[in-house]
């Protein structure tokens, strides 16, 4: 079996869960000698890791900006290590506002760049397009309608499918198991509360979630904490309350809940593919925000409402991330409950049953091999 040298980045958890998973179906082709920046499952598949994710973390300008002199120094030190060792492909996955700079440092080393999880440029911040065409030379994207639209902008862009729902790991086989794990009589319905994989995401969002629930005794309660999230820190925020925690039970939490309230982001997707209503939860500091006033193209910020055109689920954004209004939308999904499922499940049925890292892997692969027939 032949080698290929890899240059990794994924800059958080969920580039870490689509890059390794992308890296274990590589491995079925070649041997790989991979080194780059990811977490701990890139790290179990042999990265030589030069940078975790937890370190690499910085949601919207606010953060950036602080991060910056941290992220210049990664970025030196990183494109210095391309530079000595030469690898045959650098794969960005994801983690944009970096990746794609980076994209261009290694363009100008003449080493094939491959993006896996084309950036929205089509909900904001179009002009990364550009960026897209000039660095990268294979553009995998994760929904069908991008390649055809990045295609007429002069990009290499093929769809292998979405990653999500392969990667959805159920481990209790039914409700009845779900429930015993969490010691709960069955006697209420379960509100799961996901308040994100970033500890400034769980500062934000899970005390409003914590006093919506003190204000809510009629539910049980259960927090899904990522591993990337100090759990002291969660039980700290919960004392005093009924709130149980589990950890590694995320997508268990997404389908045996009644509802959810849950960060936006990745794991909007995945409860929607599940197909368990929620209530979206986002804030970010206030320059992140106004800025994205000027260039978001989107009416929404949830990828579920987004696909379907119209709000299926409520978005409490910024000052209206509050327990008021998660208390009132929780009673509005009540009402209409069938309804958001039904809107939810042709959400899920959007996606094919593709592995789209198995697909991403071949198109790696094919692409290494013959480099011209990819332009």
């Amino acid at each position: 079996m032949e080698k290929l040298k890899l240059f990794i980045i994924a800059g958080e958890k969920s580039g870490d869960n689509h890059a390794s998973a992308l890296l274990s179906e590589i491995q079925k082709y070649a041997e790989t000698e991979v080194s780059g920046t990811g977490g701990a499952g890139l790290k179990a598949l042999g990265q030589k890791q030069f940078y975790d994710i937890n370190e690499m973390n910085a949601i919207g300008i606010d953060e950036a900006i602080r991060k910056l002199p941290f992220l210049l120094k990664v970025r030196d030190r990183l494109v210095a290590e391309i530079k000595q060792n030469r690898p045959d492909a650098v794969i960005l996955v994801d983690y944009p506002g970096f990746n794609l700079r980076f994209a261009g440092y290694a363009k100008e080393l003449g080493i094939p760049v491959i993006f896996y999880i084309s950036p929205t440029f089509w909900a904001w911040h179009y002009s990364r397009v550009k960026k897209l065409r000039q660095f990268c030379d294979l553009v995998l994207c994760i929904y069908p309608f991008e390649p055809e639209m990045l295609k007429k902008e002069g990009v290499n862009a093929v769809y292998v499918g979405n990653p999500l729902k392969k990667q959805i790991n159920i481990k209790c086989a039914d409700m009845s198991e779900f429930l015993a794990k969490g010691n709960f009589s069955g006697e209420k319905p379960v509100i799961g509360l996901l308040p994100g994989s970033r500890r400034r995401e769980v500062e934000s969002l899970l005390p409003v979630m914590v006093e919506t629930a003190k204000a809510l005794p009629m539910y049980d309660y259960v927090i899904g904490v990522a591993d990337t999230i100090d759990e002291g820190r969660v039980r700290e925020l919960i004392k005093g309350t009924q709130i149980r925690l589990a950890t590694g039970l995320t997508h268990d939490i997404m389908k045996y809940s009644h509802l959810l309230w849950i960060c936006s982001g990745t794991a909007t997707l995945e409860a929607a593919i599940i197909g368990t209503p929620m209530v979206l939860m986002y804030r970010t500091g206030a320059l992140t925000y106004a800025l994205g006033q000027f260039i978001v193209r989107t009416k929404y910020i949830g990828m579920p409402n987004i696909i379907m055109k119209k709000a299926v689920i409520p978005e409490l954004i910024q000052g209206d991330a509050n327990a008021r209004n998660l208390a009132n939308f929780t009673k509005k999904i009540e009402d209409s409950y069938e309804t958001v499922k039904a809107d939810l499940k042709t959400v899920g049925d959007y996606f094919p049953d593709t592995d789209a890292s198995a697909e991403a892997a071949k198109e790696i692969y094919s692409f290494l091999k013959n480099p011209s027939e990819g332009n």
